[in-house]
């Protein structure tokens, strides 16, 4: 009899892969509830839906009640979604000395309570069901130091819409810390402080192995890309898309979303940018083509990223001249495939509507994943361009210029994005000390 060859293992499908566990415990049903505000919530406590809408327009418009200036929407929307999480609880668990019961389904009472009967004052005794929350997340959602420090931000932004009308926000005399004389907001911001200390030595809480590349790993991922577009336009035999004025076929559309996303991976690999950076692109305005050295560009307004208050208008991003046929080939003509109703360069193949934070991750992961079994997030990909470099010969001067273009400090690089070990950080001493010694001992 013939012995059987063992089969080699089947790879795991996408979603099968666990990056992080405790993260998809608290997504499973059987394990807890969604604790904030309920999707109606301005209907069942319409007095929060009034207070919640005016935080919304505090954050957001220039107001003499406030003595910092207004937050992108997009911020302001992260800052809302901590303030409902906090206000469900509160209502729902803590109002009414509940315990967390995985069986249980949320009940919401029939009061209608207010921020201000919450926060009765701005006595430092206020904050004990702050910390209680904290207590409750870390305890039953395992949350992570950084998670806390997020909703610490937003809880804080709260507390400076609820006292705003009840004291002068620079009433200190220092600009720098507004509100810094509210007994509640000094103990909040001594609690942000302590959760971004431990944030900056805790370990992480996902599995790095299984979404890690190497930069040249990614690059290979951009090329697979493009070889796929290539593959499907020489399989390609219909007419021009711009010349199509019916429903296009099944094949143009498989295509055009192939190039689609070839072009999100190869941007991503010439500006290494925030990933709202590739949502928010938008012809003729942030998405632009620079005539003397015929290659496109990204150009950002302080508004149109994140450290824009900081750094203020970014100079044009361009990207290298050899995406410009592609570029101009899927602006032309693919995309029209995609039926955009917006001018965003890049939109949802199956809504037409813009790419949301979503989209953009699972096209960025979905295709690591393709070509290299690592479920790699677009954030993760600045992670791996500055760790990359700084592993190379690169100067002081070159690793500035690249945090400068990535829109952060030197310090941020250092400190957010260089994922050496240790080991691999003191290398260079070890090495430099050993050359040091071996010349020594020859003299």
């Amino acid at each position: 009899e013939t012995a059987l060859t063992p089969s080699a293992p089947k790879r795991q499908l996408f979603k099968q892969v666990v990056v992080n566990e405790m993260s998809q415990k608290r997504h499973r049903k059987d394990h807890t509830y969604d604790y904030g505000l309920p999707r109606d919530y301005a209907t069942v406590f319409p007095t929060l839906g009034a207070e919640l809408d005016a935080f919304f327009t505090f954050m957001t418009k220039p107001s003499i009640l406030s003595s910092e200036p207004p937050l992108r929407v997009v911020t302001a929307n992260v800052y809302l979604r901590h303030a409902k999480l906090f206000l469900g609880w509160y209502v729902n668990i803590y109002q009414c000395q509940g315990e967390l019961d995985p069986s249980m389904e949320p009940k919401f009472g029939t009061t209608d309570p207010s921020l201000y009967n919450i926060i009765p004052n701005q006595e430092k005794n206020s904050a004990t069901c702050f910390i209680d929350f904290l207590l409750w997340l870390r305890s039953n959602r395992q949350i992570s130091v950084s998670y806390e420090a997020n909703v610490l931000r937003g809880i804080t932004k709260m507390l400076k819409f609820r006292f705003a009308r009840d004291c002068s926000p620079d009433r200190t005399g220092d600009p720098s810390k507004p509100f810094d004389d509210v007994p509640i907001l000094r103990e909040l911001r001594k609690l942000h402080r302590q959760a971004n200390g431990q944030q900056r030595l805790a370990p992480r809480v996902s599995d790095e192995t299984k979404k890690w590349l190497s930069w040249p790993e990614y690059l290979g991922v951009v090329q697979q890309s493009l070889t796929e577009v290539d593959q499907l336009l020489r399989a390609y035999n219909g007419p021009d898309p711009e010349t199509v004025e019916a429903s296009f076929t099944v094949e143009q559309r498989r295509i055009s979303v192939a190039y689609q996303k070839y072009l999100i991976l190869a941007i991503f690999a010439s500006i290494p940018d925030r990933q709202r950076t590739i949502r928010e692109l938008e012809l003729d305005r942030s998405f632009v083509k620079d005539i003397a050295s015929d290659s496109w560009g990204i150009k950002h307004a302080p508004d149109d990223y994140k450290t824009g208050k900081t750094y203020g208008e970014r100079p044009l991003l361009q990207l290298s001249p050899s995406l410009t046929p592609a570029i101009e080939g899927f602006v032309s003509h693919w995309r029209l495939c995609l039926r955009p109703q917006t001018k965003h360069v890049f939109v949802q193949p199956r809504t037409c509507n813009p790419l949301t934070q979503d989209s953009v991750y699972q096209i960025v992961s979905r295709a690591c994943f393709q070509y290299t079994g690592k479920r790699t997030n677009p954030h993760l990909l600045r992670d791996m361009i500055v760790t990359h470099v700084r592993e190379s010969d690169a100067s002081e001067k070159q690793l500035e210029a690249l945090a400068l273009f990535m829109g952060h400090s030197i310090q941020v690089q250092r400190a957010s994005y260089d994922r050496r070990t240790l080991n691999d950080k003191v290398a260079p001493a070890v090495e430099l000390i050993r050359s040091l010694n071996s010349v020594s001992l020859m003299k």
